[in-house]
């Protein structure tokens, strides 16, 4: 059972009683529409092109301990009363006090505010992701990158990064023309592997440049190819290119491509999602990896 044991203006603490060592958690309370912190929050939801990765909203209590855990910026956490009430509440709060002491409690209304999500989870938090260059990314093994060029949709975005991560690569690429992968749609997407994997933004000239260097294959998905994917041998350093969700890559990346795979068409559909390309592609080259050793 959790008590109110002090009040000093916006400065609470919470003790939890019927224990030996009292836990204590300090937090402030906001009421007001108008206070600073919520109007910056209210910001970063609106104005997401002007922060970028230096701050985004992530929501509910899944996405919070991911981020926590992998070591990814914590700068606010914004929660309701109904959330600390319960158990479960109260070990999200006091996880995320060892990152950061800037805890909040607002209103439904105003969580609702910050949110825009018809069924909000009672938490929610400002974070933040260090930017990093291709040259940063720490291999596994045998490098197996995703670059995302032109994908418009943030649940497509967020299910390649998901998608990425589950197969193992190195890190997702992401070159201009791309939707914002720090919006709330495509965060809700990856369902936290954000945290779990690198997310590069690039130059296409610069990447390219990069790639050769490092002696990295580039293979792009073209439904006029002759060659299947299943043909390729991926066993080498690869690079996946996966474009616009209707017009494909660009000329300038299918100019410099190593590679056109197509993926076989057996049924009577025109095409594939393109987060489902990902899919069959990722773990194709898995799958030629994993008999190679």
């Amino acid at each position: 059972m959790y008590l109110l044991d002090y009040h000093f203006s916006s400065f609470v603490v919470l003790r939890r009683m019927g224990r030996e060592n009292d836990t204590l958690m300090n937090y402030t309370k906001i009421t007001s529409a108008s206070n600073p912190k919520i109007k910056q929050a209210l910001d970063i939801k609106n104005k997401r092109s002007k922060y970028k990765s230096a701050a985004f909203i992530i929501e509910g209590p899944h996405l919070i301990e991911m981020a926590a855990a992998s070591g990814h910026g914590i700068k606010e956490v914004f929660f309701t009363s109904a959330f600390s009430s319960k158990k479960e509440g109260q070990k999200i709060l006091m996880q995320a006090l060892k990152i950061t002491n800037e805890l909040f409690e607002i209103s439904e209304q105003l969580f609702i505010k910050l949110t825009g999500t018809e069924t909000p989870q009672g938490i929610i938090a400002i974070a933040s992701y260090n930017p990093i260059t291709p040259d940063d990314i720490a291999f596994k093994s045998i490098p197996l990158i995703v670059i995302v060029e032109g994908v418009q949709e943030p649940g497509n975005l967020g299910a390649i990064i998901r998608t990425s991560d589950a197969a193992g690569a190195d890190a997702v690429i992401i070159l201009r023309g791309t939707c914002d992968a720090f919006s709330q749609k495509a965060i809700r997407a990856t369902a936290g592997s954000l945290f779990n994997i690198p997310i590069i933004h690039s130059e296409t000239a610069k990447l390219l440049s990069w790639l050769k260097t490092n002696k990295i294959q580039l293979a792009a998905t073209a439904l006029d190819s002759e060659k299947s994917v299943f043909d390729a041998d991926l066993t080498f350093p690869t690079a996946f290119v996966l474009g616009n969700e209707a017009h494909g890559i660009s000329a300038q990346m299918r100019k410099n491509s190593d590679s056109l795979l197509k993926i076989p068409i057996f049924g009577k559909a025109e095409s594939l999602n393109v987060s489902a390309s990902a899919a069959i592609c990722l773990y194709e080259a898995v799958r030629q990896r994993s008999i190679k050793v």
